[in-house]
């Protein structure tokens, strides 16, 4: 072992627990047959290995040689004889833990204090308006100033008295002569929502003013129910809150608005925190635990009784649930950078301050601020045919006169056309699949990077090495044919390597880095007198850490449950891994200990040639799993659907029918797959 590396073990299975939809054996769906050999060991997986490069040859090439058949276990996953387990040893690097271990950033998020008395931490912003109201999740004019909060919540139902306290510790000072923040609980939930006034509270009354920054509220019962509070009810709260300025005599006023509404809060009385479950019309809760597709992350669908989602484009940018103080207000001033202009400080939404950053990029960037490419949080876009490319850009292999990446100062990249490609299902629906072609005036070795969407990073940053190197079998010593590949980064000479996790070819171990390799690469920040400080930098990952993950949303129980199981049927889940836990050293609270369903094991895998860049490397058609969660979403955050590293899907169907190589023998499956199931199938990836 080399000094300083630690060798890190697989700690798991592949295969996790059974979703809460699936309820059946899958019986109809095309068998899943895998391309890869069962019988032969050394050749092609040498071959495979020896083409990626792979820093453990020699052991592998003497390992391989012992190779056994494999079992395969009835659907519970595959075993190993020696010389897999062997082979698959040998085939593992030795990685540098991302984080230390050590104490987090804040303290516990739930405290059982020796009274019995159960202590919950909350933080949250202000909002425009009620929640299913517009302004709600969207971000008025100097959020990031005097505008976020935080709450503790003391529930003695566990130590067996009938009473919650709340504290309410605003950043800016309350009113003191103008109206006083307020309390509202036990809603009562109206078939239309709030637009038409039939979504109020049962208990609406003044706040107790501790201090300017320190207000109370007790609650004793279950107004809704008219009883005293048990354990298992979810209370549900929000404040009306007033800030110094609301009255003329106030002193130290804010600049800005004053009167705001803060976040809906559910509360889970006698068991502490929150959760993201909403009533609807009949009163029913949801979602369900296994829906939260980012554990505590994981934030309200904010919908009408009928479904319809409201401020749907917002669905991406929402503060994590179990977000906590002083993280809301890094996480507002992170928002405002990614918001702003960096060459001129101009905030891109109306009535903002600008920031005091002129000149920060340099000569060559593409663009001007982070949420040009990533609007919302979502992924890019295509242009239409023979336009520029806006929040796509082109990595470059082995093209010094243009550097690693082409800038539009270079030259401007264009979509020169799309090349049709159908494709014939088992009904006989023919679909259009389309192969983008870019510009650039000359012929480029070059990879084309569509910008991906910001979806639950910080908890894919908080899973523990040996959580992914678990999933991984770089040389298919199992002989399923998949064979994912953990990617490394060694970053400078000297440092140690760690696990590649964001990027389309992880090529980034942490959201740190991906942050300081976008601000070069993209808008032209570099290690300059005129670059972000780091304490910029740091609000940025704040921010990008903490976005909420939208749950799973199940329209149509009986056709999502019947999608999961197509799914899995025939084989998505080898490699969009449905489950993983996070571990315990990120500096996070937030973010440790979560049990979240990201679909995927941020590996890399060969997707074929059909999906090769042009960048003429060995690793052209290897690309990381990318994961699904938000993909329902996708349409109404960035406007139209462009999914894969380039854009070129249309749909979630072309996404899946251009998939080749480890992926061709589920993508068979799909083709050959009955109408119904097919439907079924994208019914369930819609809901994620």
């Amino acid at each position: 072992m080399h000094s300083g590396w630690a060798s890190m073990e697989p700690s798991g299975p592949r295969a996790s627990r059974a979703p809460w939809w699936v309820s059946r054996p899958f019986a109809s769906a095309a068998p899943s047959a895998r391309s890869g050999s069962r019988a032969a060991c050394a050749g092609g997986r040498l071959a495979k290995a020896m083409r990626r490069r792979s820093p453990n040859m020699l052991v592998l090439a003497l390992v391989l040689a012992g190779c056994e058949p494999i079992k395969l276990g009835g659907g519970a996953g595959v075993v190993l004889g020696p010389g897999q387990q062997q082979c698959r040893q040998a085939s593992l690097p030795r990685v540098t833990p991302l984080f230390a271990e050590g104490p987090a950033e804040t303290g516990p998020i739930i405290l059982h204090r020796e009274d019995g008395v159960l202590v919950t931490e909350v933080a949250g912003r202000v909002r425009g308006r009620h929640e299913r109201e517009e302004r709600f999740g969207s971000f008025d004019t100097r959020s990031f100033e005097n505008r976020s909060y935080r709450l503790v919540v003391e529930d003695a139902v566990a130590a067996g008295r009938s009473e919650i306290k709340i504290t309410y510790y605003p950043i800016a000072d309350v009113s003191m002569y103008g109206p006083i923040t307020n309390f509202r609980s036990w809603k009562m939930y109206g078939l239309e929502g709030n637009q038409n006034g039939g979504y109020t509270f049962h208990v609406n009354q003044q706040m107790r003013q501790v201090s300017p920054r320190q207000l109370e509220q007790t609650v004793t019962d279950n107004a809704r129910e008219g009883r005293p509070l048990r354990a298992g009810d979810i209370l549900d709260f929000e404040l009306g809150i007033y800030l110094a300025g609301a009255d003329p005599k106030d002193p130290a006023p804010i600049a800005g608005g004053s009167s705001y509404f803060s976040d809906t809060f559910r509360y889970q009385v006698g068991l502490g925190g929150l959760t993201p479950e909403t009533f609807d019309s009949a009163g029913m809760l949801g979602p369900p635990p296994d829906a939260r597709l980012g554990g505590g992350t994981t934030v309200p669908f904010v919908a009408l009784a009928d479904g319809t989602p409201v401020e749907p484009k917002y669905a991406l940018s929402q503060l994590a649930l179990n977000i906590q103080w002083p993280h809301p207000q890094g996480f507002l001033e992170g928002r405002r950078l990614f918001y702003t202009e960096l060459d001129t400080g101009a905030h891109v939404e109306a009535g903002n301050p600008p920031l005091p950053l002129q000149g920060v990029p340099g000569p060559l960037f593409n663009a001007r601020s982070c949420v040009a490419c990533h609007a919302f949080n979502g992924r890019g876009v295509l242009p239409p045919v023979g336009e520029q490319v806006q929040s796509l850009v082109l990595r470059l292999t082995n093209e010094p006169e243009f550097g690693d990446q082409l800038q539009p100062q270079e030259a401007p990249v264009r979509l020169s056309r799309l090349e049709p490609q159908p494709v014939t299902l088992s009904d006989g629906e023919v679909v259009m699949l389309h192969r983008p072609v870019f510009d650039a005036g000359q012929p480029l070795r070059a990879s084309a990077r569509l910008a991906p969407a910001l979806v639950g990073l910080g908890l894919l940053e908080a899973v523990d090495e040996a959580t992914i190197l678990a999933a991984a079998d770089e040389t298919d010593c199992d002989g399923d044919g998949i064979s994912g590949r953990p990617a490394l980064s060694r970053g400078a000479p000297g440092e140690e390597p760690r696990l590649g996790r964001f990027g389309w070819k992880a090529e980034h171990p942490s959201v740190s880095a991906q942050v300081d390799a976008e601000l070069e690469a993209h808008l032209g920040v570099g290690e300059t007198a005129s670059a972000l400080s780091g304490e910029d930098r740091s609000r940025l990952v704040t921010y990008l850490r903490l976005l909420g993950v939208i749950p799973q949303r199940v329209t149509s129980p009986v056709q999502v449950r019947r999608g999961a199981e197509v799914f899995a049927a025939v084989g998505c889940g080898a490699c969009h891994l449905r489950e993983l836990t996070t571990g315990g050293r990120h500096p996070f609270e937030e973010l440790r200990a979560q049990t979240v369903h990201p679909y995927t094991d941020l590996l890399l895998h060969d997707m074929g040639a059909g999906l090769a860049d042009d960048s003429g490397l060995p690793e052209a058609s290897e690309w990381r799993t990318a994961p699904l969660w938000g993909l329902g979403f996708t349409a109404q955050v960035s406007g139209s659907v462009n999914l894969l590293h380039d854009g070129r899907a249309g749909s979630v169907l072309e996404a899946v029918l251009w998939h080749g190589g480890e992926a061709q023998a589920a993508r068979d499956s799909v083709v050959a797959l009955p109408r119904e199931d097919r439907l079924a199938l994208l019914a369930f990836l819609d809901s994620l």
